[in-house]
């Protein structure tokens, strides 16, 4: 629980860096954030694993690229690729502490 908080708290300081160094953000630098994180979140969404609020992220960071605002689409698809690689993360320790394993299908018991 320690490290997902630990990652929660990175996730943000990401997300603040991301502002200050917004100036020089083109469009390939957003079409590559946002590949990232489409990426992360069907790795993660294949296990049934994947948060809610990811997806909302990731289309505020489509929405943000369509309106040319690459560097607010950077910030917020490097945020959804974050939390798609921590519910990845959070499922994996979950299914080690209770001895089941991760698969397309969901959850299985060992």
């Amino acid at each position: 629980m320690k490290r997902v908080i630990m990652s929660v708290v990175a996730a943000g300081t990401l997300l603040m860096a991301g502002f200050a160094m917004a100036s020089n953000v083109t469009a390939a630098d957003a079409h590559q954030a946002l590949s990232a994180a489409k990426t992360a979140m069907a790795k993660t969404s294949a296990v049934h694993y994947l948060w809610l609020s990811t997806p909302k992220i990731y289309k505020e960071a489509v929405a943000a690229d369509k309106a040319g605002k690459y560097d607010e689409a950077v910030v917020k698809a490097k945020h959804a690729e974050e939390l798609a690689n921590l519910a990845y993360a959070q499922g994996e320790a979950q299914a080690k502490k209770y001895g089941v394993k991760l698969t397309d299908q969901g959850v299985q018991l060992d």
